[in-house]
Formats: structure tokens, sequence, C-alpha cells
């Protein structure tokens, strides 16, 4: 059975690859181009064993696709507020964008998903699961950390680095092109339960 377009553009999850995500949002005959360049691109490499014009080609078209379809985004200023607190008096949350979630909960959507899940900290780590498809979740897959870093932050706190560490946290999927839902229901709603916990301090944890 033949690979529909769709399927090559949804399927790659390694670095190179993950800004061409974006792809889906381009016009048919666009896409067409780039895998056109993309085949003539191995065909020569393929003969001269020089495959850097291939990751040069991904790297670069992936920035411009990628620039192409971004969505300006205007907020207005909030001000500046020092942390004047000592941290091992402070209680801190950490945060991610990363699409991390707990197995049984429900998978963020990959696509403009604005809502979030809650994550204890004491959630054991094969049951901690990504849905996100806009990075290479590879890294992550071994060390869940590289986005959500829960587990540095309890051994600071084992250590009286900091004062304690919010449980549960919260976990969103960072790629929301169309970003209402997020500004004026899910964030406003997290921030009150952090502040309703008395969180001094927020990290968040991007990709």
């Amino acid at each position: 059975m033949p690979i529909e377009k769709m399927d090559l553009i949804n399927n790659p999850e390694t670095a190179p690859f993950s800004k061409l995500k974006y792809l889906r949002r381009l016009p048919d005959e666009e896409v067409a181009e780039f895998f056109n360049q993309l085949f003539l691109l191995n065909v020569a490499a393929r003969d001269t064993g020089d495959w850097s014009p291939v990751s040069r080609y991904l790297e670069e078209r992936g920035d411009q696709i990628a620039a192409q379809v971004a969505v300006p985004m205007h907020f207005d200023a909030a001000p500046w507020a020092p942390f004047k607190k000592r941290l091992s008096e402070s209680k801190i949350a950490v945060m991610t964008t990363g699409g991390v979630y707990v197995e049984g909960q429900k998978p963020f959507e990959t696509d403009g998903d604005w809502s979030f899940r809650e994550i204890p900290l004491d959630t054991p780590l094969d049951q901690l699961r990504i849905a996100h498809t806009y990075y290479d979740t590879n890294g992550v897959a071994e060390d869940v950390d590289a986005v959500l870093a829960i587990h540095r932050l309890l051994e600071m706190q084992a250590e009286g680095m900091v004062g304690e560490v919010l449980t549960p946290t919260y976990s969103f999927m960072g790629y929301i092109p169309e970003p209402s839902g997020l500004i004026e229901v899910t964030a406003p709603e997290v921030a009150g339960r952090l502040k309703d916990e008395g969180v001094d301090c927020v990290i968040i944890d991007t990709t």
C-alpha cells in the first residue's frame, strides 16, 4: 500500500525532521516541491557519499517553513516581579510545555491543545508519557527532567536548597497556534491554583 503524504509528514520524530511537521500547513504544491528537492538531494548524496547537503537542506528549509507559518503574538506587558524570598524558605513549582502526561490520562491533542494535565511528583517514570510532535522527544524518553525537572528539584528540596516543591504540578502541550483558550481559560485557572497553594516561584520548562 502506498505511503500517503500525510504519513510522511507526521511520522518522523528525529531532530532534523521535527520542524517539518509544519509542512501539513502548507499548500500541496509547496509540499510536493519540498519532497522533490529532498529526493534529488538524496540521489546525489547516495552517489557522492556526502549527506551534509541533505542535513543542511532539512535544517534550513525547516527554519523557513516554521517562520512561514508562524503567527505573530502580541501580549500586554507584565510588571517585573523581583524574587526577594530565600529559596530555602520558598515553595517552588515546576511546570512544562512538553506535552507530558500520566498513563491513564487523556493524551494531549498535538495541534493546538490548550488544556493541562496534573502531574503528581511521585509518578513512576514508566508511567509518564509525552504527546507532542513539534520537538524531538527521543532524549526526553531517556530523561524526563529534560522538559520537566521534577527530580532535580526534589533533590534540591532534600538538600534544603529549596523549601518545598509543589505537587501535583501542571503540564501543557506547547504548540498552540491559536492561544486564546490558553490565555483566557487554562492559564488563569492554573495561575489561580498556584496562588492558592502559596507558590512563591514557578519554573517553566520549555522545549
